[in-house]
């Protein structure tokens, strides 16, 4: 796998490859509280390519005289990659002491694919700003200095702003079966009209960010330098400031 990332409660598990498919909801309230909604789908085929790159990265690390590095992926993040209900909730309510509450998850397997559809609600999103998950893939909240709220992701990439060289008819073929059926979809609802947003599509207060490889080659690519932004008006909220220390890198 080329590439992990991840975000929460905004962009939350985003692990890229191929034969994954994902959308976000997130919904802020006036008051503070959040709800956050996911529809996570991953085909067996991946689960398997999946399973036997972490095995053939242990037997190379024992092989020669290492200790294996088993997933290397935060234990949520591990959750996701061969999906199970149980150990998704273990891992969801670990974050119960920041007010995250688990109200719904379900999981059922559909043509080869494993889908799980996980609620959460946020009593206080200012709890969260205390949290290690939270700082690493969260996502800022702020105000700007004309008074208005600020929600912010900054990029995976460093490569901010830079557009991503379409693949050659040779790299398509390469990637394809890898990537074909890659998708992720964002929607933030702020609890205030947008100002202005990166957003490709919005409503009067919602914002929408789609990336799709089988309609855009370089949807992967694209996905990594989009900064998420979104300027709203709320006078009558009262939100807490948020500051991650999630942080952009050069594309390799």
């Amino acid at each position: 796998m080329r590439f992990a990332a991840t975000l929460l409660l905004a962009g939350i598990p985003v692990l890229f490859s191929g034969c994954i498919q994902m959308e976000h909801d997130l919904r802020i309230a006036d008051d503070g509280s959040a709800t956050y909604r996911l529809n996570y789908a991953i085909s067996e085929q991946a689960i398997h390519r999946f399973r036997a790159m972490f095995k053939l990265k242990d037997d190379l690390a024992i092989a020669a005289g290492e200790a294996p590095p088993g997933k290397e992926l935060e234990p949520l993040l591990a959750a996701f990659i061969d999906p199970d209900v149980a150990e998704i909730r273990k891992q969801l309510e670990a974050f119960a002491d920041v007010g995250v509450n688990v109200k719904s998850i379900r999981q059922e397997v559909r043509a080869a694919w494993r889908h799980i559809e996980l609620e959460l609600e946020v009593a206080d999103l200012a709890k969260l700003a205390g949290d290690p998950f939270f700082a690493r893939h969260g996502f800022d909240l702020y105000r700007n200095d004309a008074g208005q709220y600020v929600w912010s992701r900054s990029p995976h990439s460093s490569d901010v702003g830079s557009i991503p060289a379409a693949p050659t008819d040779r790299e398509l073929e390469e990637i394809t079966p890898i990537m074909a059926g890659f998708k992720t979809v964002v929607h933030v609802t702020p609890p205030g009209r947008i100002v202005s947003t990166t957003a490709f599509r919005t409503t009067l207060q919602t914002a929408a960010w789609e990336f799709d490889f089988n309609r855009q080659p370089t949807a992967l690519q694209t996905l990594l330098r989009q900064h998420f932004y979104i300027v709203f008006e709320a006078p009558r909220a009262s939100l807490p400031e948020l500051r991650t220390t999630a942080r952009t890198e050069p594309l390799r």
